[in-house]
């Protein structure tokens, strides 16, 4: 076999190969958190890249709720109810911070998704 035929079987079985749906859940929600940071340190000087930031977090949390709510999803009730919540408050909190409430900032949506991507790795939270 050549040298090119080995190369290609090689890149055909890794592109076969897949990440699971956690992983995949937990490097968006990486790419997202970190989009999160960058943007909050440059509020000020950009706003557009911040609410772009925002934005990309609600549509991951949006997305989210679409799926827990509906009737496939085969996760527990109580985790859909909380992951629902999740959804809710990062709404909420979003919206406030869109229309710049002195006591809103990004920290807590931060700390929802870490929490989340620990949970994703089976890292149990820590307790204050």
């Amino acid at each position: 076999m050549s040298v090119s035929a080995l190369a290609r079987d090689a890149y055909q079985q890794s592109t076969r190969t897949t990440a699971s749906p956690r992983s995949v859940e937990r490097q968006l929600l990486t790419r997202l958190t970190s989009a999160l940071i960058a943007a909050d340190k440059t509020r000020d000087t950009d706003k557009i890249g911040f609410a772009r930031a925002l934005g990309k977090n609600l549509e991951f949390w949006t997305v989210v709720a679409t799926d827990v709510a509906g009737n496939g999803n085969q996760l527990p009730t109580e985790l859909r109810s909380q992951l629902f919540y999740l959804y809710e408050f990062t709404r909420h909190h979003t919206n406030k911070i869109m229309k710049s409430e002195t006591d809103a900032n990004v920290h807590p949506l931060i700390e929802i998704n870490q929490n989340i991507m620990l949970g994703l790795q089976g890292q149990p939270r820590e307790t204050a």
